[in-house]
């Protein structure tokens, strides 16, 4: 699941850079609270203490989890798997940042980081977006990703998520 969800675009103002770093334990309670409003969050049933039972699951299993920040806190996190997909292909899990953070390039920067972050996985970079999530499927599509596939009911009865992928640049 890779919410990005769009409604109208709010600008970031120019005075609050975000850092993107990795996620510590000390992170999740904050990080999830400021993410649990948005929309496919509460589509998924996927309260604040919920997510971050699932933060402190990839951490523990050492998976990337990074989070980007501003002086008002928390405004976004990405999780992934290197070599989450049939074994060669990186796996976006989930990136999402806070609705008033939306239209400031800060999911293009999460994006990035994670694609840095994996290297060079030999099949590409993969993700899961829901049906209904419209403004994110163009979002991955601007970045490069196409839509591969459909998964009817796997994460939620009545949601089919969208299978993404981007090919690994060979040189």
């Amino acid at each position: 699941m890779s919410p990005v969800v769009r409604r109208g675009a709010p600008v970031q103002s120019p005075g609050m850079p975000a850092v993107i770093r990795p996620a510590t334990p000390e992170d999740l309670p904050s990080l999830a609270a400021a993410l649990a409003p948005l929309p496919l969050f509460k589509a998924y049933g996927l309260d604040a203490p919920a997510l971050a039972t699932r933060f402190r699951g990839a951490l523990d299993r050492g998976e990337g989890l990074l989070m980007a920040t501003d002086e008002s806190g928390p405004v976004g996190v990405c999780w992934f798997l290197t070599r989450g997909t049939f074994g060669t292909g990186a796996y976006l899990r989930t990136l999402a940042i806070r609705e008033d953070r939306h239209g400031s390039g800060l999911g293009a920067q999460l994006l990035a980081a994670y694609e840095a972050g994996c290297g060079a996985p030999p099949g590409g970079f993969f993700l899961l977006t829901s049906d209904f999530n419209e403004g994110a499927q163009r979002f991955y599509q601007r970045h490069g990703y196409r839509q591969v596939g459909a998964l009817p009911d796997f994460a939620a009865p009545g949601v089919t998520e969208l299978v993404f992928w981007k090919p690994r640049v060979r040189e």
